[in-house]
């Protein structure tokens, strides 16, 4: 692949794709993001309706993944119930749980997919309050919808997209630690963990050897599994997404425990584990690690923000005791095995074949 240049910092950095380049300039637009939305005084500068009751969060494709990340956290921390739904499938659905106090929000990078759209269109005649989280101001869904957010991760020419989701995902939890502040709960902690973020990715993004040998190890298989408790599904489904966009290789991403119902025999193949492992689930996963590695004997990597977790014949510490952070770090993670993974194995990241951002017709 030609090599891509850029000026970052004042210095001249390489970069083997656009993917790439995207990739790494995560922490910068983390820190402009919380510099735009927050101030000194913690406070968080997006405007919300006074009252929600009940969100819905719709989207299609990484913007799903955004939601299926988002919405437990809406759930765990600002308490209140928040579903997610594909837009495909939303606009098939003849009925909507709607509340006098809804908040539905769609989630799209280019504000112009379709079927977000038209799921968008579809709940207005409802007469429901609608928000988007969007990186294209002045978008059809940017002027549809009452309430909005900049994403504001500059533009995102790579079709799989890195930073534009990480943004989203930003915004999604700013707008759950608004929620968090209009119940006159204190979020300063919260945002403290979320200023420490940038350096944090910086970290890890910088774990080079590590990162190329996972993608090294996955390059020897067609059948890779991505394993992931609750948070860390839809986060598992994300780096799935990410190599199969990327690589053109079947990945397939599940639940621990529920891929040992039955979904585990794939492992019957010449296969590799991925494993996300973070505080909650560390106990729960490596127990059904070393049952899968007894049974099946496969190869496995673990991205495990647990530093004494070592069940993986590869393991990458993504060192964090804060759920919040370490969500950004095991997708940057994933992102970068991904961008990786397709260098190997001469595909070009920037351009799958068949592919193309999805927007209005």
């Amino acid at each position: 692949m030609e090599t891509k240049k850029t000026e970052q910092n004042n210095n001249q950095e390489h970069y083997c794709s656009i993917m790439q380049k995207e990739i790494f300039e995560q922490p910068g637009v983390v820190k402009y993001l919380l510099e735009k939305y927050t101030d000194e005084k913690d406070s968080i500068n997006i405007e919300l309706p006074s009252k929600i009751d009940n969100i819905v969060i719709v989207a299609s494709g990484s913007s799903y993944n955004c939601a299926a990340i988002a919405a437990p956290l809406f759930i765990e921390y600002a308490d209140i119930p928040c579903e997610y739904e594909y837009s495909s499938e939303f606009i098939l659905q003849k009925k909507h749980f709607i509340t006098p106090d809804s908040l539905y929000i769609f989630v799209s990078q280019s504000g112009e997919t379709s079927d977000t759209l038209n799921a968008l269109s579809a709940i207005k005649a409802e007469g429901v309050k609608t928000m988007c989280i969007t990186n294209a101001k002045n978008s059809t869904m940017w002027n549809l919808c009452d309430y909005r957010i900049l994403s504001d991760a500059g533009e995102e020419k790579s079709i799989a997209s890195t930073k534009a989701l990480t943004a989203q995902i930003l915004c999604s939890i700013l707008v759950l630690l608004k929620i968090k502040a209009h119940k006159g709960e204190d979020i300063s902690g919260y945002l403290n963990t979320m200023r420490r973020l940038p350096a944090y990715l910086e970290r890890i993004k910088n774990e080079e050897q590590k990162i190329k040998s996972a993608a090294k190890e996955l390059s020897n298989y067609s059948n890779i599994s991505i394993l992931g408790n609750k948070n860390y599904y839809p986060v598992a489904k994300e780096g799935a997404l990410k190599i199969k966009e990327t690589c053109y290789l079947n990945v397939m991403a599940y639940p621990f425990g529920e891929f040992m119902h039955g979904h585990v025999a794939v492992l019957n193949q010449k296969s590799v584990v991925v494993a996300i492992i973070d505080e909650e689930n560390a106990q729960f996963a490596v127990r059904n690690l070393q049952k899968i590695r007894n049974d099946y004997s496969p190869k496995i990597i673990c991205i495990t923000s647990v530093q004494d977790v070592k069940a993986g014949d590869l393991n990458i510490y993504i060192k964090t005791k804060r759920k919040l952070k370490a969500i950004f770090g095991s997708l940057l993670t994933l992102q970068l095995i991904a961008c990786e993974l397709a260098s190997i194995l001469k595909r070009n990241p920037d351009q799958p074949k068949g592919l193309k951002k999805v927007v209005k017709d």
